[in-house]
């Protein structure tokens, strides 16, 4: 997916969101997002909005002269995450689908962005996902695949979001399914990173790699040579968010076997996955 011009205002958002949560004063504040307007100008549009965004993140951070601005955040997601993790191994258990409905529950953890939402509300994600579903729902191929299949490779994206994931892949394993979850190598935003994975004990159930990189979403031409091997011969991937869905959407090493399951957050994203802003889809790419 290219980036377009209702990208640009949220690579900034995304940099003010950064600096505040690192407790960089106004003052300063405006001082960097000034420099940052000259900076962006020159991003090619061509690259998608995921590559975009952390070019410019990558830059405040250096210019803040902090590692991680949402270190405190993360964890404080996982926390709160883990605290609804009973009731909702719960409601997976007594559902008549567990797998379609622990989808469900995965894909309500998406609104955990904190690039784009300071503030969420879980329960009302919860509700929507659950009561309203799929827009576009593919879960019937999904499921015929799975059959077939020993391995799903799956490509996290937010730390407390990580916690629903992990209820997903709990289903998987009870099929007798080995997961590979995929985390970044390093401090993006609020990405999940492997001390995420090891804070709430994914690694305790699915083998935990990396991409490689830093970046959002998958970057083909930043990714490790290790991680581009498993995604070309992973023969069923389910993807986690917007950034990997932007990153992934038109990649041919990709195409029929990965599943995008995220929350439709901007209008750019909804006009290429063929769905509605707010919109839960689940769908073949």
């Amino acid at each position: 997916m290219r980036s377009y011009i209702d990208c640009v205002h949220c690579y900034l958002k995304q940099v003010v969101s950064c600096m505040s949560n690192a407790g960089v004063d106004e003052d300063t504040q405006y001082k960097i997002i000034y420099e940052m307007m000259d900076y962006v100008k020159n991003f090619d549009i061509n690259d998608t909005p995921a590559e975009n965004s952390t070019k410019a993140l990558l830059k405040a951070y250096e210019m803040i002269g902090v590692e991680d601005p949402f270190e405190k955040a993360k964890k404080e997601s996982n926390d709160l995450a883990l605290s609804l993790y009973p009731r909702l191994k719960e409601i997976v258990k007594n559902s008549e689908d567990s797998l379609y409905l622990a989808l469900k529950v995965a894909v309500a953890g998406n609104i955990i962005d904190l690039g784009i939402n300071r503030s969420y509300d879980i329960d009302a994600a919860l509700q929507h996902s659950l009561k309203t579903g799929f827009s576009k729902d593919d879960y019937g191929s999904f499921v015929r695949k799975l059959e077939n299949v020993e391995e799903v490779l799956l490509l996290g994206d937010n730390a407390g979001e990580i916690v629903f994931d992990k209820i997903l892949v709990e289903e998987l394993v009870q099929r007798g399914k080995k997961v590979i979850y995929v985390v970044k190598d390093g401090p993006i935003l609020n990405d999940a990173t492997l001390q995420d994975a090891v804070y709430v004990g994914m690694d305790k159930i699915a083998e935990v790699i990396t991409t490689g990189n830093n970046f959002l979403g998958v970057s083909l031409k930043r990714v490790s040579e290790p991680f581009l091997n498993r995604l070309k011969n992973s023969e069923l991937i389910i993807s986690k968010g917007q950034a990997n869905f932007e990153s992934l959407e038109s990649e041919n090493i990709v195409k029929g076997k990965i599943y995008f399951l995220l929350k439709i957050k901007c209008y750019e994203v909804g006009r290429v996955a063929g769905a509605e802003l707010g919109d839960v889809v689940f769908m073949v790419g």
